[in-house]
C-alpha cells in the first residue's frame, strides 16, 4: 500500500442473495480483516437482475480517515 491510496476491489464474488436468509460470501472480506486494514463497503452497483455489487475500497494501516474520504468519493461518483 505504499504506491496507492487505496485499493478498489469487489466485496464478494457475486451479487448479493435473493432474500434474508443470507448475507451472502464473505471470502473476499478475509485478507482485509486478518491484516486489520480499514475497509469500507460501497453500495450502489446492480446485477442484470438488480441485486446489489459491492465494491469495497481498502485502505493502509491506520489511514481509516483516508479510507473513508476514499469511499465518500466512489459513492458519489456512482451515484451520478
Amino acid at each position: 500500500m505504499t504506491t496507492y491510496d487505496v485499493v478498489l476491489t469487489p466485496s464478494a464474488p457475486g451479487a448479493a442473495p435473493e432474500g434474508l436468509e443470507s448475507t451472502g460470501v464473505a471470502t473476499f472480506n478475509r485478507l482485509w480483516t486478518l491484516v486489520g486494514v480499514p475497509c469500507v463497503n460501497v453500495p450502489g452497483c446492480k446485477d442484470s437482475r438488480g441485486l446489489p455489487l459491492g465494491i469495497q475500497i481498502v485502505g493502509a494501516f491506520g489511514r481509516d480517515r483516508e479510507t473513508l474520504q476514499a469511499a465518500k468519493f466512489v459513492e458519489a461518483v456512482i451515484e451520478g
